[in-house]
């Protein structure tokens, strides 16, 4: 028993050096207990590193305090596994720990941390960590190197690391294929009148207008016409008045395919930029920016996929048109926005999209033509009504490596086809 004893007293000796603090108060041990793996204690104003000592004993794990560990602590536990006591204690006294070759070293400071992902963005995850971490803790992303630095404390790393481990997944990628059809009904009405007269004792003296009117022996002949004759004294007076109206259907398709990850915008565009200028007056610069005003037709989508496989996606179809007048963008738009969930390779349709547009283009004999009323005869007027409606057909894939085999199949075969073609050219 006093070999046991003796023993005891070294251990303790051993550890109050390495604590670097005063000796358990025997008063203070008497409150002490460990019974069973449990630790009951009842103290007050107790030293902080004579508590670590008590835990040392009943952990029978080293523990190194830094000289920045000080201040007093009330601890009652009525019966605690010891290392859930230690953290307990620390996490009071907002001290940090970890655990290196079977010892454990106490401090004020906090411990960091480096993660090296292998499939997330660094800066991703670091807006994530960052809200479930305590005050005072810091995240440093960097895509460069893809790493992220964790300053915090001890007790949160292991979490930390648990999330980072679910997080660092390699990201969902979606093959979007869009199908964008513009169907065109415009109604054309073109409208002339020629007038010929010529003097019946010489044939050689005409006035005239010309290709105002069809006529009858144009071929093909088109349109309806009317013929006018009258014969005065010395002079014959020809009239053609022709009226044609067309109408025309015909479609404009793309078929665009793209790829983008999950809950990233994708965006199309087929028309045109236009670049204007916007100055920017501050109190002691003014600067120049050059902006873009985009026309056309054009599609956004960002998809989001479910853990069910289930698409959401929101969808923004525009058909736009437009100019710069004086650095000031002119746009006249048609466009909606969409948000639907859709089944892997299920299409669906947005459409309704019109647009109306009227032109009129005049031809005609130069001055003539501009006189009020008596301009009409010696004018051409072809008037154009367009109608345009947008219909877009969207078919979402997730990509996954039977989705990638599928669509290699055709280029495999292919390839094949063409090896065996150069093998019968060799042989």
């Amino acid at each position: 028993m006093k070999n046991n004893f003796g023993a005891t007293i070294l251990c303790l000796t051993l550890l109050f050096c390495l604590l670097g603090g005063s000796a358990v108060p025997a008063k203070e041990m008497e409150n002490v207990s460990i019974s069973k793996g449990k630790v009951y204690i009842n103290l007050r104003d107790a030293d902080v590193k004579s508590v670590l000592q008590i835990f040392a004993k009943a952990t029978k794990v080293n523990i190194v305090a830094a000289d920045d560990v000080t201040g007093k602590v009330t601890v009652t536990f009525s019966g605690i596994a010891p290392k859930e006591g230690l953290e307990a204690v620390l996490r009071t006294k907002g001290l940090d720990w970890f655990e290196e070759s079977g010892t454990i070293f106490v401090s004020t400071k906090k411990i960091m941390r480096t993660y090296y992902l292998a499939n997330a963005k660094p800066t991703d995850l670091q807006t994530t960590l960052t809200t479930i971490l305590p005050a005072g803790s810091t995240v440093t992303a960097d895509d460069a190197y893809n790493v992220l630095v964790v300053q915090t404390s001890s007790d949160y790393l292991p979490r930390i690391e648990r999330l980072i481990k679910e997080l660092d997944v390699p990201p969902i990628q979606v093959m979007v294929e869009a199908k964008i059809i513009e169907i065109r009904s415009s109604n054309n009405a073109n409208l002339g009148l020629d007038i010929k007269a010529t003097k019946a004792t010489n044939a050689n003296d005409v006035v005239q207008t010309k290709n105002l009117s069809g006529r009858p022996t144009d071929n093909p002949a088109q349109g309806l016409y009317g013929q006018i004759f009258k014969a005065y004294t010395d002079v014959n007076v020809e009239s053609y008045l022709s009226a044609m109206a067309t109408n025309t259907n015909y479609n404009v398709i793309a078929t665009p395919k793209i790829t983008t990850m999950n809950n990233k915008e994708a965006t199309i565009l087929i028309g045109a930029k236009y670049g204007y200028k916007t100055t920017v007056i501050s109190d002691t610069t003014t600067t120049q920016v050059v902006n873009f005003l985009s026309v056309g037709t054009s599609l956004s989508i960002t998809p989001n996929v479910s853990k069910n496989g289930l698409i959401r996606m929101k969808v923004a179809p525009k058909v736009s048109e437009g100019s710069v007048v004086g650095d000031l963008p002119q746009e006249n738009t048609t466009e909606t926005k969409n948000e639907v969930v859709v089944n892997d390779g299920q299409t669906f349709v947005i459409g309704g999209l019109t647009k109306d547009k009227d032109v009129q283009t005049d031809y005609g004999v130069p001055f003539l033509m501009d006189i009020p009323l008596v301009g009409s005869l010696f004018r051409k007027s072809v008037i154009t009504k367009e109608k345009n409606e947008l219909l877009v057909f969207v078919t979402p894939h997730i990509v996954t490596k039977e989705f990638l085999d599928s669509m290699n199949k055709p280029k495999d075969e292919l390839e094949k086809k063409s090896a065996e073609q150069k093998a019968k050219l060799i042989h």
